[in-house]
């Protein structure tokens, strides 16, 4: 009977993405449960630099969201994600974002064409996609990847700097605009390596402010062992464990 449930369930898409229950009430992908938890994980939006923006922490939750994103050929997990974060109505990064100059021009992070073949599409294109069309805000593709490195996620800090250093190089278009705001957007901010290197590309010269834009930050591991503890604890005072 297991079996038929499971095989039930992928035909019709009635698991959840985030706890892989079986529901009727999908959105289409989280059941209500998890749709509660994102809005709440959409408040734990974040800053980690004085120019750098982050939508959601990175948990289980967001973590399988944008997994899937990448990896699962669900590309309209980027609007899905974005519509329901703090950058759109009040949120505190729309707020953050009414403070800079207009026009909004979202950079995303080119990918290389090995991992573009593989995915069939650019993650950062369609969260930038999803931004601009929160934003009023244009996308443009003003950087371009200049040779493949290896992937960042198993590197150390300093591994991650000299990975992507001079990986990018800047695409602009002739005449650039007099003014406005350029965000180079990412899925996962982790230490930065890569949007600071997308920046250093445009040159020390380039007019206009920037800023990063990404869905995820991937918390130090101090911060997220306090998440758990704090969830423990709420845990044993609801639950007297």
């Amino acid at each position: 009977m297991e079996i038929i449930r499971r095989c039930s369930s992928f035909l019709f898409g009635m698991e959840c993405l985030g706890c892989g229950s079986v529901s009727e009430r999908l959105d289409p992908w989280l059941c209500p449960a998890c749709r509660e938890e994102l809005s709440r994980e959409s408040l734990d939006y974040s800053f980690p630099g004085p120019d750098a923006m982050c939508l959601f922490p990175m948990r289980p939750l967001t973590r399988r969201l944008v997994h899937a994103l990448k990896y699962g050929g669900l590309s309209g997990m980027a609007s899905y994600l974005v519509k329901r974060s703090s950058a759109v109505g009040s949120g505190g990064v729309a707020q953050s974002m009414a403070l800079f100059a207009k026009p909004f021009y979202f950079v995303p992070v080119p990918l290389h064409s090995s991992r573009y073949r593989e995915r069939g599409y650019n993650q950062a294109q369609r969260i930038a996609a999803a931004l601009c069309s929160c934003t009023g805000g244009r996308m443009c593709n003003w950087l371009k990847r200049r040779d493949f490195r290896v992937s960042q996620t198993k590197l150390s800090r300093e591994e991650r700097k000299w990975n992507v250093a001079g990986a990018f190089e800047a695409n602009l278009p002739r005449k650039l605009p007099a003014r406005g705001t350029v965000f180079v957007v990412d899925d996962v901010y982790t230490t930065g390596a890569t949007t600071s290197s997308c920046i250093s590309a445009f040159g020390r010269d380039f007019p206009l402010d920037t800023k990063v834009c990404t869905l995820l930050y991937d918390e130090p591991v101090t911060a997220v062992m306090d998440f758990v503890a704090d969830c423990k604890i709420e845990w044993d005072t609801a639950y007297g464990g």
